[in-house]
C-alpha cells in the first residue's frame, strides 16, 4: 500500500527541477522503451539531455498505465521515481546522518527522499548536494592503470529559477607502457608532469534556467545532442565536451521550438594571450506531430567566426539561412531533415538527411559538393521485460562538416559536432540494451565500420583542395578503405543506493577491460 501511495503521490506531483539530468544514465533506455510501447508521447524524445522535471513527469506518465506494466516493470519505474524524487520536504539542512538512521545506508526500503550529502528546504527555496568517487582498474591484456573521477554536484530551485553547477575532477595512473586517454577525455587541459603520480584533466558543467508557462530560458554549459539516434546523431552528437551556450525553447501541443548559441573550441592549438580565434554555433530545431505515432524536424546551423556574436545569428526566430547569404555567404551553413515514425507498439524507424552542401540539379549525379549524411534505423522493444535490438546504418560523403574556411568547420577542438565517425565513411551498427532487475543493467554493441583513406575524410581541410574530377567518378567512400569491427559489452549493478560496480569489456581500438565501483552520496 505505501508502494501504491507514493506513485498515486507522484502522478500529481510537478517535480520544478527544470535542470539537466546525466544523459549516460539507464532512466533513458527505460523511457525509451515505453515512449515506444505507447506509455509516453513521444513529445521529449529529439533533444537531450533531459531535465529532472521531463523525467519525472514521463516517469508519472508511465505509471498511469500501471494496468499494462509487467510486474518487473512496476519495480523498475517505482525504483527510479524513488531514485529521481526532489521533493524535498524537511524544512532546514538536513545532512544523512541527521536523523541517525544508518539502515538507510545500506537498503532503499525507505520511502522518503534519499539522502544527499545534504539537502536544504526554506518556504519556497530548496536544493541539494550531492558526491560521488568512480573507481576503475582498467587493464589492455598487458598493463594495468587506475582512473578515477570525483563528481561533485550542487542544485536548487527559488521559483521560477533553477540552477545546478558541477565539477568533474578525472585522475589517470601515469602508465607509460598504457598512455592513451580513456573515452571520456574529449577536449581540454591536461596537467602531465613526470614527478606528479597522476595525469589529470577536469571540466565543469552547470545551468541556470528561467521557466514561464509559456517558454524556457537558460545558460548553460551542457552535452547538446539532436536527433533520434540512440548513439550516432548525425546532427548534434555530443562527440565534444559540454559547450556553453544559450537556449531557449517553447512547446505547444504537436509543435516543438528549441534555438541555441554556443561558443566553440577552437581548432588549432590554444595560445598563451587572448588570440584565440572565437567561433560559434547558430542553431534551431522545429519538430511537428503529424499524428501520435509520426514526428519530423527541421534543424538549420551555421558556424561562423572572427566575431564575438552576430546579432542577427542571436536571434532566435530568425532565418539562418537568410541572415548567412546576407553577411556575404562566407559562414558555414548546414540544414537537416530528421524524423521518427512508431509503426506498431515496440518498434520504432527512424531518419536523418543531414545535408552540408547541395546542388538539387546534380543531386542524383556524383557532384563532389554534395556533402550529406544519410542515416536511417529503426530499435524493437519487446512487450516483456526482454532485450531491445537496434539496427543503424549510416553513411556520410566525403568533404561532409568541412569548409573552404576550415575555421567554420562543423566542429570543436577538431571533433566533429555530428556523426562520430566522419564524413567519408559508412557504419554499421547492433545495439542491445537490457535493464534485467531494477538493479541491473546490461548494454552491448557492434560497430561495423569503413572510412577512406583520403583527404575527404578530414573535416578541418579546404574541401577546394581535392581531386574532384577523381572524386565525381568514384564511389561513394574514396580512397583505400579501412574496414574496423569493434564490440562492446557492459554490466552495472547497483548494490545499494550508495554503492554500484561496473564492468565492461571492448575489442577496439585494442583489448580494454574495465571494473570498478561507485560510491555516491
Amino acid at each position: 500500500m505505501k508502494k501504491i501511495y507514493l506513485l498515486l503521490l507522484l502522478i500529481h506531483t510537478l517535480i520544478a527541477q527544470n535542470v539537466p539530468f546525466i544523459s549516460d544514465h539507464p532512466v533513458y533506455h527505460f523511457l525509451q522503451r515505453h515512449e515506444s510501447l505507447g506509455h509516453i508521447d513521444a513529445e521529449n524524445w529529439s533533444t537531450r539531455p533531459f531535465t529532472y522535471t521531463q523525467i519525472n513527469e514521463m516517469l508519472n506518465e508511465i505509471g498511469t498505465h500501471r494496468a499494462e506494466l509487467t510486474l518487473k516493470d512496476r519495480s523498475i519505474l517505482l525504483h527510479y521515481q524513488k531514485e529521481l524524487n526532489r521533493e524535498i520536504s524537511e524544512e532546514g539542512i538536513i545532512f544523512p546522518w541527521t536523523r541517525n538512521n544508518y539502515r538507510r545506508l545500506l537498503t532503499s526500503d525507505s520511502l522518503a527522499i534519499e539522502p544527499f550529502f545534504m539537502t536544504y528546504k526554506q518556504k519556497e527555496a530548496s536544493g541539494w548536494i550531492n558526491w560521488s568517487e568512480t573507481f576503475r582498474l582498467q587493464m589492455d591484456g598487458e598493463n594495468t592503470r587506475g582512473y578515477y573521477t570525483d563528481h561533485l554536484g550542487i542544485y536548487g530551485v527559488v521559483g521560477s529559477i533553477a540552477f545546478t553547477t558541477q565539477y568533474t575532477y578525472h585522475r589517470l595512473t601515469r602508465n607509460e607502457a598504457f598512455s592513451s586517454l580513456p573515452e571520456s577525455y574529449k577536449e581540454g587541459y591536461i596537467l602531465d608532469r613526470e614527478y606528479i603520480e597522476w595525469i589529470t584533466w577536469d571540466y565543469p558543467t552547470s545551468s541556470l534556467t528561467y521557466t514561464h508557462k509559456d517558454f524556457n530560458i537558460g545558460i548553460h554549459r551542457q552535452p547538446i545532442y539532436w536527433g533520434y539516434s540512440p548513439d550516432n546523431s548525425p546532427i548534434l552528437s555530443n562527440n565534444v565536451n559540454p559547450l556553453p551556450h544559450v537556449d531557449w525553447s517553447i512547446q505547444l501541443p504537436h509543435l516543438r521550438y528549441k534555438f541555441i548559441h554556443a561558443r566553440l573550441s577552437p581548432n588549432d592549438p590554444l595560445q598563451t594571450d587572448t588570440t584565440n580565434t572565437r567561433r560559434n554555433l547558430s542553431a534551431h530545431r522545429v519538430e511537428f506531430d503529424l499524428n501520435p505515432n509520426f514526428e519530423f524536424a527541421f534543424n538549420e546551423m551555421v558556424i561562423y567566426a572572427y566575431r564575438d556574436f552576430e546579432l542577427g545569428y542571436l536571434n532566435p526566430v530568425n532565418f539562418l539561412f537568410a541572415e548567412e547569404h546576407l553577411q556575404g555567404d562566407l559562414d558555414n551553413l548546414l540544414m537537416a531533415l530528421d524524423f521518427k515514425w512508431r509503426i506498431t507498439p515496440g518498434l520504432t524507424t527512424y531518419g536523418t538527411w543531414f545535408f552540408d552542401e547541395l546542388d538539387f540539379f546534380k543531386l542524383f549525379s556524383g557532384w563532389w559538393g554534395n556533402k550529406f549524411v544519410f542515416q536511417v534505423g529503426a530499435t524493437y522493444y519487446p512487450t516483456r521485460n526482454l532485450p531491445s535490438l537496434n539496427i543503424e546504418y549510416t553513411a556520410a560523403r566525403p568533404w561532409t562538416y568541412s569548409h573552404h574556411y576550415p575555421v567554420n568547420s562543423f566542429t570543436s577542438s577538431g571533433r566533429v559536432l555530428g556523426f562520430p565517425v566522419g564524413p567519408n565513411s559508412k557504419q554499421l551498427s547492433i545495439h542491445t540494451q537490457w535493464q534485467l532487475y531494477p538493479t541491473l543493467h546490461m548494454s552491448g554493441a557492434y560497430n561495423h565500420t569503413i572510412v577512406g583513406n583520403y583527404i575527404g575524410n578530414d573535416p578541418l581541410a579546404d574541401y577546394t583542395t581535392g581531386d574532384h574530377e577523381f572524386e565525381e567518378e568514384g564511389d561513394f567512400v574514396l580512397g583505400e578503405l579501412h574496414k574496423d569491427d569493434s564490440f562492446k559489452i557492459s554490466i552495472d549493478y547497483y548494490m545499494t543506493p550508495y554503492c554500484s560496480i561496473i564492468a565492461s569489456y571492448q575489442n577496439h581500438p585494442g583489448p580494454l577491460l574495465i571494473a570498478g565501483w561507485i560510491l555516491s552520496w
